[in-house]
């Protein structure tokens, strides 16, 4: 068995190592970026932080922060959040996303005309805090300053079930506006991104969503809508790294129909399954290792060429469920690192290289 698992962590280092050298030597630390499940810890950031993860990407909570429509805002969450991760290096991209249930019928409904200014309120707020000259970091002298510069409104809300009642560039577009206005009242170098958006969204054969092409073709075709953000973000769960890539080509055709050359491209989210349902994209541990390492290289050579911002790994750590995307973590749930760990390691050049042991490196089936 050992002679086996020598052998098995022998082919996924070959795999990764046939990429040539220094493709991404000139992509800075924050292009690598990971998206937990679970909001983390200290112990998690700094785990991160050795591996050399620059960009942590969370969910922005409205109802965590404020408990209804008069409440004082409560930022003790994102305070320590953000800190932690300011503390170990990493550069927090905050997904501004649902409603609290004073706002909205369901928390995937975007906020009531009736509250649209108390959530302006909120994000000008957020902004205001933890932007280039954000209060936290002003009474917070002893933490590294690393202001968030990129504010995301929204996941995904192209596929049914993140937008509700109905899928409309539209009405997404009428949130954007007041959103890229409360976030340069608060910080005037602010950036917005819009939400990252899923390529062709079906399920067994049936559409469950407006294809990105369709969706990213509306938003432009809205009135001065080119105006209200500063990135486009993209979602490519797909079967192999060539096919992510492909998709950050076709989102700039796109982009270039409607006359829009240099705004860059975000992948918020990449990953592959190790286990849970099967799916299309479920691979062994050792293929997911050596998929990262490819996907990660390719975007970060045409990063210049195709204005890619960063990739974000999709996910930090795995999480009970049966459904796939609860298995796509750089560590099992009980925190044992998988070989994609170690690929993403290498990467950004840490020395965090994780020891083969049982748990961290699994022998496929055969």
């Amino acid at each position: 068995m050992n002679a086996l698992r020598r052998l098995v962590i022998a082919t996924t280092l070959s795999i990764c190592l046939a990429v040539p050298a220094g493709s991404h030597a000139a992509a800075p630390r924050a292009f690598y970026g990971v998206i937990a499940a679970n909001d983390p810890g200290q112990t998690e950031l700094s785990r991160m932080s050795t591996g050399g993860v620059g960009t942590l990407r969370i969910n922005l909570v409205w109802g965590a922060v404020q408990s209804g429509p008069a409440a004082v805002f409560d930022w003790t969450h994102y305070d320590e959040l953000i800190g932690n991760a300011a503390r170990a290096g990493i550069r927090v991209l905050p997904t501004v996303y649902s409603s609290p249930p004073w706002s909205a019928v369901h928390e995937y409904y975007p906020p009531s005309r009736r509250t649209r200014r108390e959530y302006g309120n909120f994000v000008r707020a957020a902004a205001a805090r933890y932007g280039r000259r954000g209060t936290f970091w002003t009474e917070h002298p002893d933490i590294l300053r690393l202001p968030i510069r990129d504010w995301q409104l929204w996941n995904e809300p192209n596929l049914q079930g993140f937008w509700l009642p109905k899928l409309s560039p539209k009405s997404y577009v009428r949130l954007l506006r007041v959103f890229r206005h409360a976030v340069r009242s608060g910080d005037r170098s602010g950036r917005v991104l819009l939400a990252g958006l899923f390529p062709s969204p079906t399920a067994h054969g049936s559409v469950i969503g407006i294809p990105l092409r369709r969706y990213l073709s509306g938003i432009y075709r809205q009135k001065r809508a080119k105006a209200l953000f500063d990135g486009v973000d993209i979602h490519p769960y797909v079967r192999t790294p060539h096919r992510v890539l492909a998709w950050v080509k076709r989102t700039r055709g796109i982009m270039l129909r409607f006359n829009d050359p240099k705004t860059p491209i975000w992948l918020g989210e990449i990953g592959w399954p190790t286990g849970g349902d099967p799916s299309p994209l479920t691979v062994s541990p050792e293929r997911q290792a050596a998929y990262l390492w490819r996907t990660f290289n390719l975007l970060a050579a045409k990063r210049v060429r195709f204005r890619i911002a960063g990739a974000v790994w999709y996910s930090w750590r795995d999480v009970p469920g049966h459904a796939w995307f609860n298995h796509t973590g750089l560590f099992t749930q009980e925190f044992e690192p998988k070989p994609s760990w170690n690929s993403f390691a290498s990467l950004t050049g840490s020395s965090a290289i994780a020891p083969a042991s049982s748990s961290a490196l699994p022998i496929p089936p055969p």
